[in-house]
């Protein structure tokens, strides 16, 4: 049985998501020519085309979709693998607010992968309005918030 490169994988899903190779291997700190060459060793390792030019982007196949929601998963276990070898855990207890808007579609995705990668912080989580919020950070309730703010209130930073 063969075994995917990793490298490859994370070269390809990047291409991917930012629509270049050439802008992926910028980001891998590689020429345009390894990354291009990573994908070819990915495609045929998968004995499969994964990309399609259209236009000026690049797009996944079919079987880059499959190869694509695989090698997310695995190079997140590869990173958290490392992670955790490496002993920076953080730990302790993190306050943080969030507008409804931002909760229904990020919420559960962000925490499930962070608590994944940092299994001894606390998380807790709360669910309100801009005003609400920023008294939870003026207060010292909340160490951060995420939400939306309108042009006429003026941004508001505290450590």
């Amino acid at each position: 049985m063969r075994n995917l490169d990793l490298d490859a994988l994370r070269c390809f899903v990047l291409g991917v998501e930012l629509g270049s190779f050439a802008l992926a291997s910028e980001r891998l700190n590689r020429s345009p020519s390894a990354a291009s060459a990573q994908l070819k060793k990915l495609e045929h390792q998968c004995n499969s085309a994964l990309v399609t030019k259209v236009g000026r982007h690049l797009q996944p196949t079919e079987s880059g979709e499959i190869i694509l929601a695989y090698a997310r998963r695995m190079l997140q276990l590869n990173d958290e693998a490392l992670q955790r070898l490496k002993g920076n855990t953080l730990e302790g207890k993190v306050a943080f607010g969030l507008q409804e808007d931002f909760s229904e579609v990020l919420l559960l995705k962000l925490l499930a992968a962070f608590s994944r990668s940092h299994p001894q912080l606390q998380l807790q989580s709360f669910v309100g309005r801009h005003k609400e919020l920023n008294e939870g950070i003026q207060t010292g309730e909340l160490d951060f918030s995420l939400g939306w703010e309108s042009e006429k209130s003026a941004p508001t930073v505290n450590p």
